[in-house]
């Protein structure tokens, strides 16, 4: 890819070991359900301790949405496995440990930096487009209204299903 991703730009696939013991990969997350991602660099910076406990208050709307939180970060999964225990957040924290997030345009933290690169939040679409970002992102919790509104504005996973294929999940839900 060439270039910073913008709006309309296809998300970057990633495959990142989880805190859930799982590998998990964007081109299969976003069938089913939008995504906002969360990147960050340092777990024990307060402002992103902050943007996590927002993004955790919003997992129940982002859910009726039908989407879902990720949050991705280079720190080691020891350290992201305590942080997700520690601040009770009920969505997974993944391992950035090859550097996904540059295809993001996200700076990663190296080590000797005066300061860790401010976070950014992105929304993919169900179709791995990017529908939304901020790079960086001033603060989860103001961000997140304009989210909502975004992912109340996108169609609904079936819309572009055949109606063959709607009238069997009907049928199978009526009978």
């Amino acid at each position: 890819m060439s270039g910073p991703i913008s709006i309309g730009d296809v998300a970057p696939n990633f495959d990142l070991s989880s805190t859930e013991d799982a590998v998990l990969m964007l081109k299969d997350e976003v069938v089913r359900t939008a995504l906002v991602i969360y990147f960050f660099a340092d777990p024990a910076s307060e402002r992103v301790q902050r943007d996590l406990d927002a993004l955790s208050r919003w997992q129940e709307p982002l859910r009726k949405l039908a989407a879902k939180v990720l949050a991705v970060s280079p720190a080691k999964l020891d350290d992201l496995k305590r942080l997700q225990v520690q601040r009770k957040l009920l969505f997974p924290l993944l391992h950035d440990d090859r550097n996904f997030s540059a295809a993001y345009g996200v700076v990663s933290f190296e080590e000797g930096q005066p300061q860790p690169a401010a976070p950014a939040l992105v929304v993919v679409g169900r179709r791995q487009e990017i529908k939304w970002l901020a790079n960086p992102v001033t603060s989860a919790e103001e961000a997140m209204a304009q989210v909502e509104k975004l992912l109340k504005d996108l169609p609904s996973p079936t819309r572009s299903y055949p109606k063959s294929v709607i009238n069997r999940l009907i049928d199978g839900w009526v009978n």
